[in-house]
């Protein structure tokens, strides 16, 4: 049962993700330091993790949860190498450019569903 909520709390994420990118206005030309679909992945999967687990901890008040997840952004970015501008841009940009978009959410989508599956419990 609480794989199933998580899976739907990934989708909802997920979903998310893609709603915001389609409202977002077309950028052709890429931003200088354009972060690689790799990076972006990267920083993607650690930020839908901190939304799971900010999520899974039920602060009672939406400050609250914004304050942790500040913090946890913060700490992804300095793990990433990757200042907030940096990273904005280059979502703003993949956003506007679908199939790249796309691409990186499908690595986004794999590495979660294996952190999901190597943390479920095995039925025989």
């Amino acid at each position: 049962m609480l794989r199933n909520q998580y899976q739907r709390h990934l989708w909802s994420m997920l979903l998310s993700g893609w709603l915001i990118a389609a409202c977002t206005a077309p950028e052709n030309k890429p931003p200088e330091n354009l972060l690689t679909q790799e990076q972006m992945a990267s920083i993607l999967i650690d930020v839908h993790l901190a939304e799971a687990k900010i999520s899974r901890i039920n602060l009672h008040s939406t400050d609250s949860a914004n304050i942790v997840y500040k913090h946890l952004e913060n700490a992804i970015f300095r793990k990433n190498g990757v200042d907030t501008a940096t990273y904005r841009k280059s979502y703003i940009f993949y956003s506007s450019h679908p199939a790249d978009m796309e691409a990186i959410y499908q690595r986004v989508t794999e590495e979660l569903k294996k952190k999901v599956d190597a943390h479920s419990p095995k039925t025989s």
